[in-house]
């Protein structure tokens, strides 16, 4: 199945929509109400809604800038340089 850029974003921004409700409705500290099978050992290190918002920025930044620097190597332009 072919997917277009306007399928993936409409994706996406479906996920953006249910996770804002989930923050929403859930204290900072408080604990994820489901935990997925495949955390495995990592399930132990969710124990709020704080640590999972500061992981998934972190995941975020992290494969950013892996894109970063694969659009680096295709076309030699650079975004941040001092």
């Amino acid at each position: 199945m072919h997917q277009t850029p306007e399928d993936i974003f409409g994706l996406y921004r479906d996920e953006i929509t249910r996770s804002n409700a989930i923050i929403h409705q859930t204290a900072i500290g408080g604990k994820p109400n489901q935990r997925d099978p495949w955390w495995g050992e990592w399930a132990d290190r969710f124990t709020s809604l704080r640590i999972v918002l500061l992981h998934v920025i972190g995941e975020t930044a992290t494969h950013a800038g892996h894109l970063d620097a694969a659009a680096e190597l295709l076309d030699g332009r650079q975004w941040i340089v001092q």
